[in-house]
Formats: C-alpha cells, sequence, structure tokens
C-alpha cells in the first residue's frame, strides 16, 4: 500500500493508475518516450489524490470509455458518444471508471471512442503536437481522517455530530456527488468528549435541534453530516435554516421519516441544481420536475446551502417523491454511544439511519427492498449483521479484477456442463475469463490454504457445525481461519445468531448465510453476478436465493469490471407478437449510488441521464431485431416471459423460448 490513495506506473508506453485503497485501475496508453513526473491537484478544479505530468500526442484511455469533456472556465461540452469531436485550447476529459481521474490537456485535442458504440473498448484523445498534459486520479475508496470519542452523555454525541459535515470536499450542491463526500470522522466511545485538534465545523448556517436523547440524535446524524448542521439541544427536533425558517422534524419512527424525506428531496434538488456547476449533462428529472419547481435551479448555484434549503422547502415532496432514487441501505441502530460507532460507516454511503430498542428494522425486510444492516447479532432474514468485525473488514476490502476471477465451490464434483464456464464472457468485457474451482471434499488443512488464495467468492457445500466448517477429518472452527482476501462466502446457516461466525471476518469480507443449501446451479448463478460486479445482496436477489441472511456489508461488490462498473439489469417485456419494451435499473454502484447519474449508450434509450437508483424506460418500443442487438450488448437481462427457473445471466439464442 502506497501513502496516497492512488498509485501511477509507467513501463513501454503505459501509464496504469491505479486504486490502491478501493481496488480497479485504468490503463492509459501514451507516447514510449513520455516520462511521467508528479503533478499538484492545483491543475484540477476538483479535489484529486495524487497526479503526474507528462509530454505526448496522443493518449488512450483503456476501460474508461464514459467520459465527460469540460473546460477550466465551467464550460461543459457533454459526455463523449458516437462520433468524432475537437476542442481547441484547455479541456479536462473526465472519467468515473474504476475509479475518478481527470486528463488535463492544452492544445487542440480530437477525440473519439475505439471499438462497438455500444462497448467501447478505449477513448483515443490525440493532441495537434506533442503536449503537456496532468493526470489526475481520485479513489473511490475512503476511510476517515480522525476518531472523535464520546460518553454516554447525549451532548457528547451533538457535538460529535456537529463534526461529521467535516469530511464533505465541497460545500455546493457538487457533494451530492458521492466522491465529493468523504468519510466522516470514526466516533469511539470512551471517557471523556474529545474531539481532535485537526477537525473543524462546517460553517453552512444550519441548525438541527434535537431533544437530549441518544436515538433522537442517532436518527438526525444524516442531516447533520450531508447539510453540515450543528446539532444542538432543543426541546423538539427541528431543522432551522440561519434565522429565516424553523422545520418541525417530529420525534421517533415520525422523525426517521422526516430524515428520510429531507434527504431524498435535497438529493434530487442538489443534482439539478449542480447542473449549473462542473457537469451540465442533460438530465431526465431536471425535463420531468422542472417546470414544476418555483425557482430555475442553476441560479442557486452559488447560494449558501441554507437559502437553497429554503428555496427547497418551497416545494411539497410529493412533488419531488416520484423521482427520488431508492435508498440501497438502512442502518438500524441500538440507542447507545456504542452503536454510534456504526454512524460513520453508514454516513460514507449516505445510508439512512434508524434507531430501535433492539436495533432491528421495525417493518419485515424483503429481498426486493433496501438492505438493512442491524447492529444486532441476531438477525432475521434479508438482514445484514454489521459488528464492529465486519465494518473493520470493509473499511479494507478490496475488489477483485473480474478479469481472471476466480471462485470456488466446495462439496460439488466437476459438472460435465459447467454452467459458470459457458457464460459469454466476452460479452460482459472480460477477455481473461473468470475460472471455477470445485472441490467434492476437503480437508481442515485443505480448506485453510484454499482461503488463503484470492478467490473472488467461495461456496461450501459441505456441512456446517454451529463452531465451523465440516471438513473430511474434522472440524475448521470459524476461529481458525487464516487471515485472508477472500471477498464472499455463502452456506447454509438455517438459524438467526451471527455471533458464533464473527470469526469469518479474518478471511471473508461478507457471508451469505442461506437457510437451505444452494443447488450447484443456484451457486453458480450466484457466483456468475458476483464476478461481473453485483454486489452480494444482489447476486443473491438475482439467483433467486431465499431465506437468506448476511454477516457484513452486502451492498459490496467482491469483483470490478474494467469498465468500472457491474453490468446493468435490463428488464424486457413483450407487448406485442413482434414487439418488446425495455427498462434498465441504474444502480451501477450499489456500495455508494446515491447523487450518481447514469444512462444506457445503446438507441431508443433516452439521451438523458437519471439519477442512480431509478429505473430508465426506453422511449419506444423496439422490434424483434431491434431486441435481438440489444442482447449483444454487456447487461444482464430479465425476460417477463420468462419462467423462474430459466433465469440466466447469458443472452439465449431463441429469446428463450417464446
Amino acid at each position: 500500500m502506497t501513502e496516497s490513495p492512488v498509485s501511477f506506473s509507467f513501463s513501454d508506453g503505459e501509464l496504469t493508475v491505479r486504486d490502491e485503497a478501493g481496488g480497479g485501475e485504468i490503463r492509459i496508453t501514451v507516447d514510449r518516450d513520455a516520462s511521467p513526473t508528479p503533478a499538484t491537484g492545483a491543475w484540477f478544479d476538483v479535489p484529486v489524490d495524487d497526479a503526474v505530468s507528462l509530454r505526448t500526442s496522443s493518449i488512450e484511455l483503456h476501460g474508461g470509455a464514459s467520459a465527460q469533456i469540460r473546460r477550466p472556465d465551467g464550460e461543459h461540452y457533454g459526455a463523449v458518444d458516437d462520433g468524432e469531436f475537437t476542442i481547441l485550447g484547455e479541456a479536462y476529459v473526465d472519467i468515473d471508471a474504476a475509479l475518478k481521474l481527470l486528463v488535463y490537456v492544452d492544445g487542440e485535442i480530437t477525440g473519439r471512442l475505439v471499438g462497438d458504440g455500444q462497448n467501447p473498448e478505449s477513448l483515443l484523445v490525440t493532441v495537434d503536437e506533442q503536449s503537456q498534459i496532468v493526470v489526475g486520479a481520485r479513489s473511490h475508496h475512503e476511510t476517515p481522517i480522525a476518531t472523535i470519542s464520546v460518553t454516554d452523555d447525549p451532548e457528547d454525541l451533538m457535538t460529535a455530530a456537529s463534526y461529521l459535515g467535516s469530511a464533505i470536499k465541497e460545500w455546493s450542491a457538487e457533494r451530492s456527488w458521492p466522491t465529493l463526500r468523504g468519510h466522516p470522522p470514526e466516533i469511539e466511545r470512551g471517557d471523556e468528549l474529545h474531539v481532535p485538534d485537526g477537525l473543524s465545523r462546517p460553517d453552512t448556517e444550519v441548525t438541527v435541534a434535537v431533544p437530549r436523547d441518544t436515538a433522537d440524535v442517532l436518527r438526525v446524524t444524516p442531516l447533520a453530516h450531508y447539510f453540515g448542521a450543528d446539532v444542538v439541544p432543543g426541546e423538539h427536533a427541528e431543522l432551522r435554516l440561519g434565522s429565516q425558517h424553523v422545520e418541525p422534524l417530529g420525534t421517533g419512527a415520525e422523525l426517521e421519516r422526516s430524515v428520510d424525506d429531507l434527504l431524498g428531496h435535497a438529493i434530487v434538488l442538489d443534482s439539478l441544481v449542480r447542473i449549473g456547476g462542473y457537469y451540465s449533462m442533460p438530465r431526465y428529472e431536471y425535463d420531468e420536475l422542472g417546470p414544476e419547481l418555483p425557482f430555475y435551479p442553476p441560479e442557486l448555484y452559488d447560494e449558501p446551502i441554507h437559502r437553497q434549503l429554503l428555496e427547497y422547502l418551497e416545494v411539497p415532496f410529493d412533488t419531488v417523491r416520484p423521482y427520488v432514487p431508492d435508498w440501497p441501505t438502512v442502518g438500524t441502530l441500538r440507542p447507545t454511544a456504542t452503536d454510534a460507532e456504526a454512524v460513520p460507516y453508514l454516513l460514507n454511503t449516505l445510508a439512512r439511519v434508524h434507531v430501535t430498542d433492539d436495533g432491528l428494522p421495525r417493518t419485515a425486510a424483503d429481498a426486493e427492498k433496501p438492505v438493512d444492516l442491524s447492529t444486532s447479532p441476531d438477525v432475521p432474514q434479508h438482514v445484514a449483521a454489521l459488528p464492529p468485525a465486519a465494518r473493520a473488514r470493509a473499511s479494507v476490502h478490496e475488489h477483485r479484477p473480474s478479469e481472471g476471477a476466480a471462485v470456488l465451490f466446495v462439496g460439488f464434483d466437476q459438472p460435465e456442463q459447467d454452467r459458470f464456464a459457458a457464460v459469454d464472457w466476452e460479452r460482459f468485457d472480460l477477455a481473461d475469463p473468470p475460472t471455477a474451482d470445485y472441490r467434492p471434499s476437503v480437508t481442515r488443512d485443505e480448506l485453510r490454504a484454499l482461503l488463503r488464495e484470492p478467490y473472488a467468492h467461495v461456496h461450501y457445500g459441505g456441512d456446517i457445525s454451529q463452531s465451523g466448517f465440516v471438513c473430511s477429518d474434522g472440524v475448521l472452527g470459524f476461529d481458525e481461519l487464516p487471515d485472508a482476501t477472500v471477498g464472499s462466502v455463502t452456506f447454509q446457516w438455517g438459524r438467526p445468531s451471527t455471533g458464533e461466525i464473527t470469526g469469518l471476518h479474518d478471511a471473508v469480507s461478507v457471508a451469505c448465510l442461506t437457510d437451505e443449501s444452494l443447488p450447484l446451479e443456484t451457486a453458480q448463478e450466484l457466483a456468475i453476478y458476483l464476478v461481473l460486479g453485483r454486489s452480494v445482496a444482489t447476486s443473491a436477489r438475482l439467483a433467486g436465493v431465499d431465506g437468506v441472511r448476511y454477516l457484513g456489508d452486502p451492498t459490496l461488490a467482491v469483483a470490478r469490471r474494467p469498465v468500472g462498473h457491474p453490468p446493468f439489469v435490463s428488464r424486457i417485456e413483450r407487448v406485442g407478437t413482434e414487439e418488446y419494451r425495455i427498462s434498465a435499473r441504474l444502480d451501477s454502484h450499489e456500495h455508494d449510488p446515491i447523487g450518481r447519474v447514469a444512462t444506457l449508450r445503446t438507441q431508443k434509450a433516452p439521451a438523458t441521464y437519471q439519477l442512480a437508483g431509478t429505473r430508465q424506460l426506453f422511449d419506444e418500443s423496439v422490434s424483434r431485431e431491434e431486441l435481438s442487438t440489444y442482447l449483444t450488448n454487456d447487461s444482464i437481462f430479465r425476460f417477463d416471459w420468462c419462467p423462474e427457473d430459466e433465469r440466466t445471466p447469458s443472452v439465449p439464442d431463441d429469446l428463450l423460448s417464446e
């Protein structure tokens, strides 16, 4: 690990930029005689972790073909689509893929996508003559920069909450981009209140008053983080905007709903206001919601947060509600200072924070709802236990490259027809196919050695005792596992308690615990989605795994494709004999999607971007021939006429037996 979250290496005309903290890399082909030297972040108008400068006549960015072009003066040219573009003068090539990458170029530049328009292989940019370029990178992975100690006194927790926004990198509507929010400082229970000298409270003129009650203080922490609010004692919970407005927030479950709604309200409207900033890309929500707003969003860009919120609150939430993305995570805590330690981890992805006496969600969870993370060790189905060991493991979790990723199935012979190997991996931009290893049985030493291998995923189909994995020569205890880097593991664990298996986190980031033993076909399908970059929870849902619990954060992905995002899930509905309707789920980065935007690059798809966590519907239906073309792209497909036992991530030649 280098000191910087990102690193640069150069060899034989290829500059490799690697996300050392979160995994993933982007390769850039430049002139062979280029000689990169360290550069400062002053070249860029947004934060970067590190940068290098070099002279070259061309740059080809592999695995980062989704790019925006903008100028330092704020003019946004838009996304790089099919065709060629030419720009004269200073410009930024802005790429959000396996990591955030910005390339500063000065001169007459020409660029084009290389390869298929739907699934381009690279972005090639040439300069009129050999010129200086500066490459800056920012990791998607965030770690806290300081730790605040609190006692059981709720006012200590209020003080800590007032510093949660100290990691926000920019106090404009741009903070609605997840990479500009930063990881809040850690909170730990101690003997006295201690705030490190290096932390400072944001000055946003937003205040949240809340009773001296630990549960209610925890509930308002998302507002403290995202609005940079001071949290102060008050008779009732309320949002105060400067000296001009007071918004009551309620108590208990009503307070949770108010906070959830305020966050959704602000994220949608901030994402429209930021159109007046770095990126003016066309937005579906702007076209639909703009005429209903009493203000012109870009005009609010330079206003302070409390004034923006005053305008936002003039808009009924029911007007905005249809455009609010689905929140991927709800964290349910117990009303204690110890459980407050989980808050910074949750807020790093802008998760919702709820509080109950037992740390369990109030309503029954299911596979179609956002993932519930719980501080309770005993969790019902579709809920994840997130003890301190799981949070610590998640903080160092590193994605495996999807290319060449390996998975292991224990308890199964090598199948004659290997469904995993039969996937058309090339369609998903994986030149080096993932591989599967099958072991009908293992000894304790063999399993211990296998877990030391860098598997993306392990499915254990053998017996499990209350203390560990049952091997051919005895039990390998959960507390005997090696220190290892396995991404996820699946095995049968038909009971709610997870306290006995926390030792798994020495070896594995996330455990997917099923009530029933999985057939090999289902286990293979789940592994396919995992190596394609879908999260553990989404992979289980796509594979139709019922009766599942989790130990660890199941919104984490265990692998990352070279293009930097997992394949979308496209739903195909038949609306006529030879006519079909297509929609796609835009949740391209499930662990931290709130505020991102995405779109599909294909014919008849909308030309606008939408917030991640929403579903994009094609503007019009497609013919059978057009559908056949669409089925060659790198989506995961679901067909409304497909029986449940015929789910497949590959493209069927006959459209699944129409």
